[in-house]
């Protein structure tokens, strides 16, 4: 009997969906955005419902044509880097700040992956944070507590 990677994958997949979905109801939200139509809890349960609703369609589903990989030609050491970022981005989030970190995580991320002209990585971390932050704070409304913006003097 050949066991298909690809489902087992998506086993795993459906899985991390499942648990994602529960701690994503345990998120405590403010008591006046409980009632809002877009509150913290709201992207991560549609995320982890769309995880598990393609994951199952993938266990499901026959498969067309399988698909034979070269692990010779896969970047191993890539992924554990970007492993180890997003874990760092995930201990550092709280402490730094949202802006900072996720700007220093996509530009490590990048750097990482192989991106080495630093005007790009600039560009497409820090002013990007700035905008996605402008987007939370200034039009939705979401407030994010953020040390950093807070210890230079932008955020109150």
């Amino acid at each position: 009997m050949n066991i298909n990677t690809t489902k087992i994958i998506s086993l795993l997949f459906f899985i991390f969906s499942a648990l994602y979905l529960y701690t994503a109801y345990n998120i405590q939200v403010f008591s006046f955005d409980e009632n809002s139509p877009f509150n913290a809890k709201t992207f991560p349960i549609y995320l982890g419902y769309a995880g598990m609703f393609f994951s199952g369609l993938k266990i499901i589903l026959p498969e067309v044509n399988t698909i034979k990989v070269d692990h010779k030609s896969l970047e191993y050491k890539k992924t554990a880097i970007l492993v180890l970022i997003a874990t760092i981005y995930g201990f550092t989030i709280l402490r730094v700040g949202y802006f900072l970190t996720t700007s220093i995580f996509l530009a490590s991320s990048y750097y990482a992956l192989g991106e080495r002209r630093w005007l790009w990585i600039f560009l497409l971390s820090f002013p990007f944070v700035a905008l996605f932050m402008y987007l939370l704070h200034g039009v939705l409304e979401i407030y994010l507590r953020d040390p950093f913006l807070k210890l230079i003097g932008v955020m109150g």
